[in-house]
């Protein structure tokens, strides 16, 4: 936890080492090398890998950010990194956007599950979690896996006004649109 303090402060590596789901998480991050990187001047995180394959994914945890925002971050991502099996990069001609933005949600539901374990784990050590966070919380203790699921078909994006499954739809339509262009591309030059 060292590493982490000296990154992020004393605050976080505090609660990783009060949960032991983050802290599993972080120890399973630093042995398959996943970068962790401080993003000055936002409060936001974002990972990037491979489904399936952890070694050399970046995982980047806002400066700006509480303590205890940047632990469920780091939970989020970690659950991204670590478990995570959707492709950004697919061929849609192999899956349906239909298909493509469920197993969005699915994962994401996951990665809040996650981040609703190291919240309980977080209050029961005597820790205030924030108000958003006890929501998923309250979810899944009260009906787990499914009730954040439901509660994430009525969300919007963190910081937008866009809901999961059009953000997603949206992702999908511009992998769509990439391709494509890359296919024209491609006969041009042919």
């Amino acid at each position: 936890m060292e590493r982490l303090a000296k990154q992020f402060g004393e605050g976080l590596a505090e609660l990783v080492n009060a949960s032991p789901t983050l802290l599993r998480d972080v120890l399973a991050l630093r042995q398959a090398g996943v970068r962790i990187r401080r993003l000055k001047g936002v409060c936001r995180a974002y990972s990037r890998s491979h489904p399936g394959r952890p070694q050399g994914a970046l995982l980047c945890i806002g400066e700006e950010c509480s303590p205890m925002m940047q632990a469920h971050y780091l939970a989020h991502e970690a659950y991204h990194i670590l478990a995570g099996k959707t492709k950004t990069a697919f061929d849609p001609r192999q899956v349906s956007r239909r298909r493509f933005i469920s197993a969005a949600l699915r994962e994401e539901a996951h990665c809040l599950s996650h981040e609703a374990r190291v919240s309980k784990e977080l209050h029961e050590a005597g820790y205030s979690v924030g108000e958003n966070n006890l929501t998923y919380l309250v979810d899944y203790l009260t009906g787990g896996y499914r009730n954040i699921r439901r509660r994430l078909e009525r969300e919007c994006v963190s910081g937008t006004l866009i809901p999961y499954s059009e953000y997603y739809g949206q992702m999908y339509d511009r992998r769509v649109r990439e391709l494509a262009q890359r296919k024209r591309a491609q006969r041009k030059h042919a």
